[in-house]
């Protein structure tokens, strides 16, 4: 296997201070349009025998859900990238080391 290019560990490396930088403003950003559409979906669907609050406080229920769930899937896409970075920086070409016994 041939070490891998420069370039390709640069973007790598600029893809996770990226995403670092931006993960917790792009999170709350969909966590917000996720509450803003539900909360208006949920008054539409519970009709207006509802109060409006109770579809406010189900539709930020199902947002701060769905900000766990874009934070966690950052994560995982960070842990993923900083993992091939690492892999890739390492790399020298070399074959992999085996222990011979006698």
């Amino acid at each position: 296997m041939a070490p891998a290019s420069p370039e390709r560990i640069d973007v790598l490396k600029r893809r996770v201070r990226w995403l670092e930088r931006y993960r917790r403003a792009l999170s709350i950003v969909s966590a917000a349009a996720i509450w803003f559409v539900l909360s208006r979906e949920l008054s539409a669907v519970f009709g207006g025998d509802w109060p409006g609050v109770l579809s406010s406080i189900a539709g930020a229920m199902f947002a701060i859900a769905a900000w766990w769930i874009v934070e966690a899937g950052f994560a995982w896409v960070m842990a993923f990238w900083e993992t091939e970075h690492d892999r890739l920086s390492r790399d020298r070409g070399l074959p992999r080391a085996e222990l011979l016994r006698k």
